[in-house]
């Protein structure tokens, strides 16, 4: 009878073989980077006051818009013999601004942007699903949409000469503005400069409700929105007890 003798060795350097190359593929694999997590909407907030607290001058632009006759995407109107612009306000209040109506400002400054600008930025970025409020809060440099964020636009014609850019140098008929006062500005827009610094950043907020505010003091408002490039809205401040003619009030809904 004879023994059948099973020669295990070439089986041995297979299992081998296939052990070397598994080994070497484990090895070579390479871990995916963890994925950042999205920051929330008070964070990007937060994020752009820290950031317009510190201005540079690579943030300055030459674009903003003038207000004066040779812009020509402004529009006109001459009112009791003056020149008036019309600038639209982001408010809450629909009621105080009645359609054709004159009012004034006699609750204090206004701050105010141009309608067409805002059109011509995001007004075909819209669609049903879009939270428009939202999109106008971070635009305008506003804290995230909540129940006090306001809901219309009122557009409204207004004298140039009650207005002021909130920047450096405060003249609306510039396209530049850097963050340090200019040498000739007048000592009462140099105190509210200077208040205003301590109001949009450093006050002491009395309520959750209440926020600092990224102020940029470039002449223009510092959009948060993500992948924006932080260049918002050129803007301005009407003084306070200013006459205001109502040109029309929009819920943000239909404004677009």
């Amino acid at each position: 009878m004879h023994t059948l003798k099973i020669n295990y060795f070439p089986l041995l350097c297979v299992l081998c073989m296939f052990g070397l190359l598994v080994g070497c593929k484990k090895d070579n694999v390479i871990p995916s980077e963890p994925e950042s997590p999205s920051l929330s909407m008070d964070d990007l907030y937060k994020s752009a006051i820290l950031d317009a607290m510190v201005a540079d001058s690579t943030e300055v632009i030459d674009s903003l818009w003038a207000l004066t006759p040779e812009n020509t995407s402004l529009q006109w109107k001459t009112i009791n013999g003056k020149p008036h612009v019309l600038l639209a306000s982001f408010m809450r209040y629909p009621s105080s601004y009645p359609v054709g109506d004159s009012i004034n400002n006699s609750w204090g400054e206004s701050w105010v942007f141009i309608p067409q600008q805002m059109k011509a930025r995001i007004g075909s970025s819209f669609s049903a699903e879009s939270d428009t409020t939202m999109r106008i809060c971070q635009l305008l440099g506003l804290p995230p949409a909540n129940e006090r964020s306001n809901t219309h636009i009122a557009e409204v014609w207004v004298n140039p000469e009650r207005l002021y850019r909130p920047a450096g140098d405060p003249a609306v008929t510039t396209t530049t503005a850097g963050a340090a006062l200019s040498n000739n500005s007048s000592e009462t827009f140099a105190s509210w400069f200077n208040s205003y610094i301590v109001f949009a950043y450093y006050r002491t907020l009395s309520a959750a409700a209440d926020y600092h505010y990224p102020w940029t003091r470039l002449g223009y408002t510092y959009d948060w929105a993500p992948e924006s490039n932080n260049v918002g809205m050129s803007e301005y401040v009407l003084q306070a007890n200013s006459g205001i003619w109502v040109e029309s009030v929009s819920k943000v809904s239909d404004y677009f």
